[in-house]
């Protein structure tokens, strides 16, 4: 019987294929004591830029879309330069250094 490949399995072998690359990158960038938190930055800032972007800004809707609370996707926001604005679409700053 042959396996077949799910969706998710697929996105899983992307990402790990990407992980030396962005390794590389950040370690050259000079980013090696901060190397997990640069890393994961550039996932968690598109998915959360993602999530707000499909709930319209609302930050409780982009929260359980997350399985996040809210006061947590917001402090990461903040931390990671997302900022909302009155027009409730996601502004985006550069990430702090």
């Amino acid at each position: 019987m042959v396996p077949v490949a799910r969706p998710a399995d697929d996105w899983a072998r992307t990402v790990a294929e990407a992980v030396p690359a962005i390794v590389g990158a950040l370690r050259a960038g000079g980013s090696s004591p901060r190397l997990y938190r640069e890393a994961m930055a550039l996932m968690e800032r598109p998915l959360l830029v993602h999530a707000l972007g499909l709930t319209g800004g609302n930050q409780l809707r982009a929260a359980r879309l997350l399985g996040l609370n809210r006061n947590t996707l917001r402090k990461r926001c903040r931390e990671l330069g997302l900022a909302p604005t009155r027009s409730r679409r996601v502004e985006v700053t550069a990430p702090p250094r």
